[in-house]
């Protein structure tokens, strides 16, 4: 009645000046206190008092004095709306939604910069964590809802521009976290923290039954393609030269951890193919796309399977299309796979080994085959690590005799670049290390690993290692000064004969 007495004295309609009294009361509630310039949570005071407002706005809703679209008119007639926790409230008492919020900004522009900073700042705000969680997580889902479930025919032309909004909120909060991911060399915590509470709303627990999971996978689909799409700044040369930076324990843990959560709703085998799509229809980040196939391997035992299914197609379009793109991306993704090592990938040699080591392989059937392999490996020369360069030049392609003088060629061309390397083909170990670029271990060192790790297989299988008969034969140079010495270095003999002594006696035999 108060109400009505004073909209008849100034004139306007009831229901407008409800919505006023509503507004004002929400501006005079969103100022900051304390100090803080930027803030989206209410202290405690300002939540009894919001408690109040809540209630009294039920009551003129009920009463039919206060209209939802009036109500996110005059919301948007100040800069931008009040602070988040406020607009959730109201979204939570169903007193004007979210979405209706959205829907009603003067611009889609107006909307993403106003919800985008409140986020940002509410991953960074101290206070409650159980209420900034809930706000994430409720705002989150509005988003999902919006952009991925509902039918785009039903929408009307202002309300499709909702979910332009949703999409580009979404995108710009995982930026949030790249842009962390990229910089996570450089200091800055609060920036780190926020990047790691937001990575929290990808828990597909917080959201039990308030979205359809297809949306959910709809969601994160469109996540991982907009990581691994993100800022595609590196050249495949630059990926070749750098990928040993990007294996599963050198990638920053904040990435891992998304990748992680990104691929709780699917199988292995979606995954693999949703990568193979975006290697195929986009310009890609190969940093992202190297370090999530690294991630994946590392989580799922079934992805070495899927992975070799994978690379047998892209060399089989590779010498089928002659396609550069199958042939470097199956390279990249089989050195990625081995950096991790042989309990979650075969060694790179290996995998050369069977791709290209017999008159069966890929590039088998023809000269031409042949003639596109060789010129593959030697344009990626000038940009080959020498661990790799070494494994094709111990390890050569299989070629018929005819052949052979293209073969010798490429050959040439890698030892003169390992030379320029000043790296000796001669001193390679039997298991060297293919992970990093740094300096090589020295001649003596790398022997010794040889030794141990010869002997830790010999004590496992009971047999002489593959690796160690083929040097006793092809490589008789490294055989007998390097790897002899460091087995036979002295020591005191144990009373009872150890593993050692047992892989020297069967050697000797």
């Amino acid at each position: 009645r108060a109400l009505q007495r004073q909209a008849k004295q100034l004139g306007v309609p009831v229901g407008l000046l409800s919505v006023r009294t509503v507004v004002e009361r929400l501006w005079e509630l969103s100022a900051p206190v304390e100090g803080y310039t930027d803030h989206v949570l209410l202290n405690t005071a300002k939540k009894d008092q919001m408690d109040g407002l809540l209630q009294s706005a039920k009551e003129l809703l009920s009463l039919g004095a206060i209209s939802r679209q009036l109500l996110c008119q005059e919301i948007w007639k100040a800069e931008k709306p009040p602070i988040l926790e406020m607009v959730w409230r109201l979204h939570k008492e169903n007193i004007v939604t979210l979405e209706e919020i959205l829907e009603s900004s003067p611009s889609s522009s107006v909307a993403v910069e106003w919800l985008c900073a409140d986020l940002r700042v509410l991953c960074g705000q101290p206070g409650e964590i159980e209420v900034s969680q809930q706000i994430r997580s409720d705002v989150l889902s509005v988003l999902v809802r919006k952009a991925f479930q509902e039918s785009q025919d039903l929408l009307t032309s202002r309300s499709k521009r909702t979910p332009q909004v949703c999409f580009a909120v979404l995108d710009e909060m995982l930026s949030l976290i790249l842009h962390t991911v990229s910089n996570s060399g450089e200091e800055n915590c609060s920036q780190m923290e926020a990047a790691k509470l937001w990575i929290n709303v990808f828990d597909v627990g917080l959201y039990g039954g308030t979205l359809f999971v297809i949306s959910l996978q709809k969601f994160f689909l469109h996540t991982l393609t907009q990581i691994l799409t993100f800022k595609p700044q590196l050249k495949v040369s630059d990926a070749v030269g750098m990928q040993w930076k990007w294996s599963f324990a050198k990638t920053c843990p904040l990435l891992t951890s998304l990748y992680r959560k990104l691929f709780v709703l699917f199988s292995v085998e979606e995954l693999m193919a949703h990568l193979q799509q975006v290697l195929e229809t986009h310009e890609v980040n190969w940093q992202h796309i190297l370090s999530c196939v690294s991630t994946l391997l590392v989580c799922h035992a079934q992805a070495q399977h899927s992975l070799k299914d994978l690379l047998t197609r892209l060399l089989s379009n590779a010498f089928e299309a002659y396609d550069l793109e199958s042939m470097i991306t199956a390279f990249l993704l089989a050195r990625q796979a081995s950096l991790e090592g042989p309990a979650v990938f075969m060694s790179y040699t290996e995998w050369y080994k069977l791709s290209f080591g017999n008159a069966s392989s890929y590039h088998g059937n023809s000269k031409k085959s042949l003639v596109f392999l060789l010129k593959f490996l030697s344009d990626l020369v000038p940009f080959e690590p020498p661990q790799y360069l070494k494994v094709h030049v111990l390890h050569p392609p299989y070629v018929l005799t005819k052949y052979r003088p293209f073969l010798l060629e490429y050959v040439s061309l890698a030892k003169t670049r390992l030379a320029d390397l000043k790296v000796s083909i001669e001193e390679m170990g039997l298991y060297e290390d293919l992970s990093g670029t740094g300096a090589p271990a020295q001649p003596q060192c790398q022997a010794q690993q040889d030794v141990e790790k010869a002997v830790s297989l010999f004590e496992k299988t009971g047999r002489i290692p593959a690796n160690v008969m083929e040097a006793s034969i092809f490589r008789r140079p490294y055989f007998m000064s390097r790897f002899l010495p460091a087995l036979l270095t002295p020591r005191l003999l144990p009373s009872k004969p150890d593993p050692r002594m047992s892989f020297i006696e069967s050697l000797r035999k």
